[in-house]
């Protein structure tokens, strides 16, 4: 809290507040409200009184006249018998005379107006009265006529109008007895002391370097209010230092930073622009506040600047957009643009944060071109070569690729020297550039690669043979030279540049072990790589799928949530797929899977692994071994043309089983293939019901992009991070890593190839329950493994001792 003599601070650009001069005093605002409504009340209750006054009073005058035509009716029929016209009108007459009848008719026996008394005018609410007359005496009892009485209400009426005036004289008293004495309570106790009180702070007015507090008065109510307000003064006080030492070192920073900033609106409009940014940019701020944020970005950053402008409408946040900026009378400049997402506190428009990059970039692209360029002949080289054809795979373009390689180099370098070796690949770089490729690079000692249109192949090998048929002459002497070269047509479905490379060098170790100095174009399905000839491989998978000789082994998953691993629970299994040979007995997967993924065999075997665990999962449901899963392995082929994905639809078509119960499992290498058509898919299959888990997380591609922006609802940790877990701190870290990731998306983590029981107990510590290995469970027949865990609905079983890996039993499928 603040104390008297402590300086008062004002917010800067802050509006005086009214301080109400011009208004009406309190009081009589007060009594405006309150008169309307003391009024209203007074007249309802006049009025509903009045109404109940006169529903009396001419309840009362109707029986009056009923009273008064009764008497007559006794008297009057003697009068009507004896032809007594005298008596007759004195009758009427003496009913006429009351003030509410303003006519009265004698009717005879026949209903003929005998006579009739009426005053003058038009009776105001007529009301008649009728009593019939009937002679009576000991020997005759006879109607001899009737009499009519019509009364007004006007006498009434007047009577009401008095008393309304009463009433409503009676009213206006009463709210003016209220008012005033409401006025006088209001001043003598609320204004007069708030007078005092306002009077008080008015003489603070202008002292802002003091504060003081407003002093009591005699009126303990307001004193109340007196002390509050003191209080909230204190507060607001400390507050107002606060926001002045704030804005202060607010300013302090928005103007000295070395950062580039920026206030921008939400349409866009620039605000504000640090010292910083206006030295970069050259831009006076007279010139750069309120201009459209869009004109300091290049036009070649369209699709960034209306990703911005939707950020900034919708305030949220949009980070590490690179862009270029224009300056003015400097050049421009590479920023990198951070905009935080909106908190509420924006009002006056959004920071906008730019890293000024340009050298970094620079430098970026000097090592690029670095990595990417052959120091001697300053042409690409292999690093460069890959990426160039990545973009011709992905551009979907057909082309050709060229391998030269000089024949006998080592003599040539041998006899030359270093010196001169280096200066005649140079030379042979720039002839080989000559010849007019689209692009050549330099991927090796001796070799060189050429990429040209496919029509172009066979002339550009004809221009190189002429080019090299004169001799260069290297210290004085002539060097001949002989190439071997080989060419193929590269297209969109190949798999990768290593792949296409591979294939050109071993034609041409081909080449030269046949004397060199040639040209051959690749035969790809030769497989020169492969050990054994792919077309052996291809017959035997062929008779596999023909004669019926696949079958699926089961590897149980488990969950072992107990710190002693036992008793754990079934959670489901993995389809692996084995090659039972008549001949060669059980052939290793690592021996037909890779062939099939060449021939495009492997989709046939993977449409029969489907197909055979929706046979599985029903054979499940009839033995009760329900709520567990089957998991089978997906080639990165199988989706291709959403071959898959037409095969889980029609499975789920053909057979009772429930989508959940099935998992389908992909490989990092799936991430390589078209990531856009791969989410499709991918969604489309989760959409199905079926579930997704990636297998071998960490050997491959790895990238948290795909692990976020992808369905998959589990996570396998291969076994190459399990094996040594228990002595390797880094096998240990990484393993960690990828549990955390995998949890903090909530996915549930397996651990596969697990074989010690430490093993599972450090992964246990890591938070992960699901197990798949030796420890838990071998893989077994179909039959096997029904019979083990149909005996025992729960699936609790007893740990097998470790057993160590049989070879050849790793890259199952199924």
């Amino acid at each position: 809290m603040i104390n008297d003599g402590q300086k008062l601070a004002k917010a800067p650009g802050t509006a005086p507040e009214s301080d109400g001069e011009h208004a009406s005093p309190l009081r009589w605002r007060i009594l405006r409200i309150l008169a309307p409504l003391v009024f209203t009340i007074c007249a309802i209750s006049g009025a509903v009184s009045y109404y109940l006054y006169a529903s009396e009073a001419v309840e009362h005058m109707h029986d009056d006249h009923q009273e008064m035509m009764d008497i007559v009716a006794l008297s009057m029929p003697d009068a009507i018998w004896n032809f007594d016209d005298e008596r007759i009108h004195a009758y009427l007459e003496t009913l006429s005379h009351h003030a509410s009848v303003h006519a009265v008719r004698y009717f005879n026996h026949e209903g003929e107006l005998v006579e009739e008394i009426a005053k003058s005018g038009t009776a105001l609410d007529p009301v008649t009265h009728s009593k019939p007359l009937v002679y009576q005496n000991s020997l005759v009892k006879q109607a001899v006529g009737r009499l009519e009485l019509e009364s007004t209400n006007a006498p009434l009426l007047t009577a009401r109008y008095q008393g309304g005036a009463v009433l409503f004289g009676i009213a206006l008293t009463i709210i003016l007895s209220i008012l005033l004495m409401l006025s006088w309570q209001l001043k003598r106790y609320v204004m007069d002391p708030l007078s005092k009180a306002v009077r008080r702070m008015r003489q603070l007015e202008g002292q802002h370097a003091t504060f003081q507090r407003i002093p009591p008065v005699h009126s303990r109510e307001i004193n109340k209010v007196i002390v509050e307000l003191n209080k909230l003064g204190g507060r607001i006080f400390n507050m107002m230092e606060a926001l002045r030492d704030n804005e202060e070192r607010y300013q302090h920073f928005y103007r000295d930073t070395p950062a580039l900033l920026l206030v921008i609106d939400d349409k866009g409009t620039v605000q504000d622009a640090s010292e910083q940014m206006l030295e970069v940019t050259g831009w006076a701020r007279e010139h750069l506040v309120g201009m459209p944020f869009h004109a300091l970005i290049s036009s070649q950053n369209g699709k960034h600047i209306h990703r911005i402008s939707t950020a900034l409408r919708l305030g949220n946040a949009c980070n590490d957009l690179v862009m270029t900026l224009n300056c003015q009378h400097q050049e421009d400049r590479q920023v990198q643009v951070v905009i935080p997402a909106a908190n509420g506190s924006q009002a006056r428009g959004t920071m906008m944060l730019l890293t000024d990059i340009t050298e970094l970039t620079r430098t970026q692209q000097r090592l690029l071109e670095h990595e990417l360029i052959d120091p001697l002949t300053q042409l690409p080289n292999r690093l460069s070569l890959n990426q160039h054809v990545q973009q011709l795979i992905a551009r979907d373009a057909v082309f050709g690729l060229l391998l030269v390689n000089i024949d006998r180099f080592h003599s040539i370098n041998h006899h030359l020297g270093p010196m001169d070796g280096d200066l005649l690949l140079k030379e042979v770089g720039a002839r080989l550039k000559e010849c007019d490729p689209d692009w050549i690079g330099r991927t090796g000692g001796d070799e060189f690669v050429m990429t040209c249109d496919i029509n172009d192949l066979r002339p550009l090998v004809h221009r190189i043979q002429i080019a090299f048929s004169h001799p260069l002459l290297k210290a004085g002497e002539p060097i001949h030279l002989s190439l071997s070269m080989a060419g193929l047509q590269a297209q969109a479905d190949d798999e990768s540049p290593s792949r296409l490379m591979r294939l050109l060098e071993l034609t041409v170790v081909d080449i030269k072990h046949k004397g060199g100095n040639q040209y051959r174009t690749c035969v790809r399905d030769s497989a020169l790589e492969d050990g054994e000839p792919l077309f052996l491989k291809e017959r035997m998978i062929r008779e596999a799928l023909t004669m019926g000789w696949f079958r699926l082994y089961l590897q149980p998953i488990f969950r072992a949530a107990n710190a002693d691993l036992e008793a754990p629970e079934l959670l489901g299994a993995e389809a692996l797929i084995r090659l039972e040979h008549p001949d060669l007995g059980l052939v290793p997967p690592d021996e037909f899977i890779a062939a099939a993924e060449k021939t495009g065999q492997i989709v046939e075997i993977g449409n029969w692994v489907l197909e055979e665990a929706a046979v599985i999962l029903c054979e499940w449901r009839r033995l009760g071994i329900e709520e567990r899963y089957l998991s089978v392995n997906a080639s990165v082929i199988q989706f291709r043309d959403q071959g898959i994905l037409h095969q889980l639809e029609s499975l789920l078509e053909r057979y009772p089983i429930h989508p959940s119960q099935l998992v389908v499992e992909v490989t990092e290498n799936l991430m390589l293939d078209s990531k856009d058509s791969l989410r499709y898919q991918l969604q489309a299959i989760r959409r199905l019901g079926v579930n997704l888990s990636l297998d071998d997380f960490g050997t491959g591609f790895s990238c948290l992009s795909y692990l976020h922006d992808l369905p998959f609802g589990i996570l396998k940790v291969d076994r190459s991070f399990v094996m040594n877990v228990e002595t390797s701190r880094r096998d240990r870290e990484l393993a960690r890593v990828i549990v955390a990731m995998g949890q903090s998306l909530g996915m549930q983590v397996v651990v596969e190839g697990v074989e010690e029981r430490g093993q599972a107990e450090i992964f246990q510590a890591m938070g992960v329950h699901a197990f798949q290995g030796y420890l838990f469970g071998r893989p077994m027949p179909q039959q096997a493994f029904e019979t083990r865990f149909h005996a025992n609905t729960d699936a609790r079983v007893s740990l097998l001792k470790p057993i160590r890996r049989a070879p050849g039993t790793g890259n199952d499928l199924g």
